[in-house]
């Protein structure tokens, strides 16, 4: 992994966009099961049908793929006009046909994945910004998309559940949320915490625990334990903390809000 100019260790965006035409894959295998129907039933996220879900992650191709090109020609391209006009795409689209909707997740996810593996390697250090501001490298694009189609993956409520979230996701996803949790640029606001991953063995150097607002070896500060899994489902908002336990035994910190 590269290491950015925030500190923050970055996957390898080669490997990590092969691991995201898989993941695409499987999500698309689950929309080809839903009918006309199926689309309109509730996701998991508050007020969004699966029709919203599907179309928000078509759209998110498209916006990254935005930021490819920014990253590829230099001229500064944003991901969305506005968060308005993001929303707006969403609600246009989910009330379409589950045909018009698997359709445009395949193609706009085959746009991106074509996209991304044209940029050449210099290319990946080349300065964007997201969805939430400051200055980021490219290599972190297929990063975002990874963890884009493997959340709302779980966000169809369909057969696919956080337990079946790789490793290779959730153990850097479980560090970079602790770290954003513990940045005031992204989260004014959380309190203090650890989390320790029972199935992680850190690369053979000991437990992985990290602290949210905190050191990872605080004492004073309440630690969460369990599967790296179900730690990410609970940070982001997917799981109300099963399968977790807390020291000293009493009730789960709340964590920031997931944005």
């Amino acid at each position: 992994m590269a290491i950015d100019p925030s500190g923050n260790s970055r996957p390898d965006p080669t490997e990590t966009l092969a691991r995201v035409v898989e993941s695409t894959a499987h999500l698309i295998a689950t929309a080809e099961q839903f009918d006309d129907a199926a689309v309109r039933e509730p996701s998991l996220l508050s007020g969004w049908t699966r029709g919203h879900v599907l179309t928000h992650a078509a759209r998110n191709a498209d916006a990254l793929v935005r930021l490819l090109t920014w990253a590829a020609t230099g001229v500064k391209t944003p991901m969305y006009a506005s968060a308005q006009a993001r929303d707006a795409e969403v609600e246009a689209g989910a009330g379409r046909s589950a045909a018009e909707l698997l359709t445009d997740l395949r193609e706009s996810s085959e746009k991106f994945a074509a996209q991304a593996a044209m940029l050449a390697p210099e290319q990946w250090t080349a300065q964007i910004e997201g969805r939430r501001g400051g200055g980021q490298a490219a290599g972190w694009l297929p990063w975002w998309r990874l963890e884009e189609v493997l959340v709302h993956h779980v966000d169809l409520d369909s057969s696919y559940s956080p337990a079946h979230w790789p490793e290779y996701f959730t153990e850097p996803e479980l560090g970079m949320i602790a770290a954003r949790f513990s940045d005031t640029v992204f989260t004014p606001e959380s309190p203090t915490f650890r989390v320790h991953a029972e199935d992680l063995d850190g690369d053979g150097d000991g437990d992985v625990v990290y602290g949210v607002c905190t050191t990872p070896d605080d004492e004073q500060a309440p630690i969460v334990r369990g599967p790296s899994a179900a730690l990410v489902a609970w940070l982001i908002g997917r799981s109300r903390g099963d399968g977790l336990n807390v020291e000293p035994h009493g009730s789960l910190p709340q964590p920031p809000e997931w944005k």
